[in-house]
């Protein structure tokens, strides 16, 4: 049995094509789609007899990806974008392949040349910070798999809310010796409605900024999150970026 976890931002326009395969392809299977957006995605997902959650209020990727972990039942749990950008041969690749978290390594079609040197650049960046991981070839894919025990395991060290909530993740189960597989895959980019391509430059900034952030966790200096000075001046790069 497996569960699917969707984390939906204003999805309303791509959601419903992406229920109606995975539902097709994996009748038996959970579906739960975490929503924070402000659109009609709920109204869209109700039609598809699937789990729903619904925030008031703005999650984040890995907040919404964490809360649908929360609320899985069954022992593999899937976390895939509302775009659904693979194909069902690789969905059954990721699926069967056995280890603690499947990543995929992507041969992404479409992605526009800017944001594939972004992407390059981010992952060169990604191992100087995480020596550690240095034998991944990617980090960011929106498509893998977790084993339920250990992921909430370690869920309370999974501190990143944003886009790099895929390297916390994948770094937490380095660090406690879990088994990490890296399958390869080809990823279908779709520019429509993209959450980082209209505000390119802001998400980079902030992607740095957690990456920062994130080395300072895992350092003998992770109290300087927590002190009132790092507050406020998180919550103001956050209200610039916005």
């Amino acid at each position: 049995m497996l569960s699917i976890v969707i984390p939906a931002y204003n999805e309303e326009r791509r959601i419903g094509n992406t229920l109606s395969k995975l539902k097709s392809w994996y009748s038996s299977s959970e579906i739960i789609v975490v929503f924070d957006g402000n659109d009609n995605t709920p109204e869209v997902v109700k039609e598809y007899n699937v789990k729903l959650y619904v925030s008031k209020e703005r999650l984040g990727k890995g907040a919404s990806l964490r809360r649908g972990i929360e609320f899985s039942s069954y022992e593999k749990i899937l976390l895939i974008d509302a775009d659904l950008p693979v194909t069902r041969e690789d969905l059954d690749k990721i699926i069967t392949t056995d280890a603690d978290l499947v990543i995929t390594n992507r041969k992404i079609v479409g992605m526009p040349w800017k944001r594939r040197f972004l992407h390059k650049g981010f992952i060169v960046l990604t191992k100087l910070f995480f020596p550690s991981l240095r034998k991944f070839k990617d980090f960011q894919s929106g498509v893998k798999l977790i084993n339920r025990e250990k992921v909430l395991s370690v869920l309370d060290n999974l501190i990143i809310n944003d886009f790099l909530f895929d390297i916390n993740l994948i770094y937490e189960f380095k660090r406690r010796g879990y088994s990490v597989k890296e399958v390869e895959i080809t990823y279908i980019h779709d520019e429509t409605d993209s959450k980082i391509s209209s505000k390119l430059f802001k998400i980079i900034i902030f992607m740095f900024l957690s990456l920062l952030k994130l080395r300072v966790y895992y350092s003998p200096f992770k109290g300087i999150l927590k002190t009132k000075a790092f507050l406020k001046a998180q919550d103001l790069i956050l209200r610039i970026l916005r």
